[in-house]
């Protein structure tokens, strides 16, 4: 309806997305005004027209056009041609990967995490994905020249795992010569934003304070521990299409905002056991039901959240540890520009490493989770 008294007002509608003021190249003043009038949006002010902008702001009419000139053109950007060549340039020139510390994967990735999409750590309780996660916040605190961003992380925590004395351990681990004085660690430790969540509901509800966030606090990388644990926890089995609703939602939001920012985004996800039943029964694999194929039972493991989830990932790397070999196995299942690689790795007081040593090995009991990783849907 809205949309509708717009156009028989003769004012712009905004189709092709609703940006933030700040994102529209107005100067600050004028955002300010406009905020004090509760416009908010591009598509706040572009539904309305010169005169009224003119009546409510009290600025002349030359003022309200320039401003409705501006927005539109943030807005309904004309298409311009580029070549492949010229993307590689640009990105070439502007990196923003966030590096993970295992040097075998972030060769594979050309760089590390890559700047507007969006990764998901996947494995079983007990895997180091948390662990990986830190990693990846460390890394992105860190100045340019270390091969960081140099930015501040968006830390969403779910499971209560995010610990500040680990982070501190693995800068001090990583970084001696550097993470030598409180002024230091208290800088490493006030870039990162924590967010404690209690439900998939409660991070829904936080998504149109994201933008604002990123740009209020230089925000560089996002990471969401554990989208899993919100889905699972808060919607019953019976409540599946809520959930996935809900769930595509978050994943849309976090891509957009990944691509528009062009910052990296981390998720983590469990990889969860399935029972097959007999033919012709149900079979639940975290977040959607399908038919069981075969008439036996048989175990299985498969990433939750179903293929809708699935769809906006780009990087999925699958992670699974034996603590009483004190070894695991990490692999890059998904991604649209490397091929499929895996990795042994240790966790240290520096975090998770490349155990060099046992490249072309594989603990035994391990060898289930790799011809099972690697093929999570």
């Amino acid at each position: 309806m809205a949309r509708a008294r717009a156009r028989a007002r003769g004012g712009m509608v905004s189709t092709s997305g609703d940006l933030s003021l700040r994102r529209c190249g107005l100067k600050d003043k004028t955002v300010f005004l406009l905020e004090s009038k509760k416009l908010r949006s591009s598509y706040d002010v572009l539904r309305l027209t010169a005169l009224d902008l003119v009546q409510q702001l009290d600025v002349s009419l030359g003022e309200a056009r320039e401003i409705l000139a501006a927005v539109s053109s943030r807005v309904a950007r004309r298409a311009e041609r580029t070549t492949a060549l010229h993307m590689k340039e640009a990105e070439i020139k502007d990196p923003r990967s966030v590096r993970t510390g295992l040097e075998t994967l972030d060769d594979a990735l050309k760089g590390g995490l890559r700047a507007g999409t969006v990764t998901e750590l996947v494995g079983p309780p007990g895997s180091c994905k948390s662990q990986m996660c830190l990693q990846v916040a460390l890394f992105a605190t860190l100045p340019r020249n270390l091969g960081g961003l140099d930015g501040k992380v968006l830390y969403f925590d779910a499971e209560n795992h995010f610990r500040a004395e680990r982070l501190v351990q693995m800068a001090q681990a990583r970084f001696p010569d550097r993470y030598l004085t409180v002024p230091l660690l208290h800088k490493l430790l006030g870039r990162v934003l924590v967010s404690q969540l209690s439900s998939l509901s409660h991070l829904e509800s936080l998504l149109p304070s994201l933008e604002k966030t990123i740009l209020e606090h230089d925000v560089r990388c996002i990471v969401v521990d554990n989208i899993a644990v919100l889905a699972r926890t808060e919607y019953a089995i019976d409540e599946t299409v809520r959930r996935q609703e809900v769930l595509g939602k978050v994943a849309s939001y976090l891509k957009r905002l990944a691509c528009a920012y062009r910052i990296p985004v981390v998720t983590v996800n469990q990889a969860t056991a399935t029972c097959g039943r007999e033919k012709g029964g149900v079979m639940d694999m975290g977040a959607m039901k399908v038919r069981a194929a075969g008439g036996a039972e048989e175990d299985s493991m498969g990433a939750a959240l179903g293929p809708k989830w699935a769809h906006y990932i780009n990087t999925r790397v699958s992670l699974a540890y034996d603590g009483s070999e004190g070894r695991g196995l990490l692999s890059l299942v998904k991604s649209p520009f490397a091929p499929e690689m895996a990795l042994s790795f240790s966790s240290a007081p520096a975090g998770v490493s490349e155990d060099v040593n046992a490249a072309e090995s594989v603990a035994p009991d391990l060898l289930p989770h790799l011809s099972a990783l690697q093929y999570l849907w």
